[in-house]
């Protein structure tokens, strides 16, 4: 899935990496789409990716654990949304746990409810930050 969604969406991803040892430490990854709520599809489907749509769906943000409470998450998450706002993005959809809800509302997320998606079988939580109007 990863490597179908890197050879269609490649300028969709941020990374961090270590400067010391090169190795990646946190990325982020998305997908553009017309769509505007969340799908499982979106993470095993590369095919729905359409540099030309409205909004963009966030499949992943990690960050090893060596790296984290560092605040990687966060910047690049700011990089990540501006970067899509400057392309004219209309908003920015992630799905999460309840338990990441306030760290995500941190980043300008508006939390929208449980969402459709259930992948890996467990409900998540729906969240949107507007990017422009």
């Amino acid at each position: 899935m990863m490597s179908d969604r890197i050879a269609r969406a490649a300028n969709y991803f941020l990374v961090a990496e270590d400067k010391v040892t090169g190795k990646i430490a946190a990325f982020v990854n998305g997908i553009a789409t017309d769509d505007i709520s969340f799908r499982d599809e979106f993470f095993y489907n590369a095919k729905l990716h359409d540099s030309s749509g409205k909004n963009i769906m966030i499949l992943g943000v990690e960050v090893l654990p060596e790296y984290r409470g560092r605040g990687l998450a966060s910047e690049l998450m700011s990089r990540y949304l501006s970067r899509e706002c400057a392309r004219g993005r209309k908003s920015a959809v992630l799905t999460c746990e309840k338990s990441k809800v306030p760290m995500y509302e941190k980043m300008g997320f508006q939390e929208r409810g449980i969402s459709d998606s259930f992948w890996g079988g467990k409900p998540w939580y729906e969240m949107q930050c507007i990017l422009n109007r």
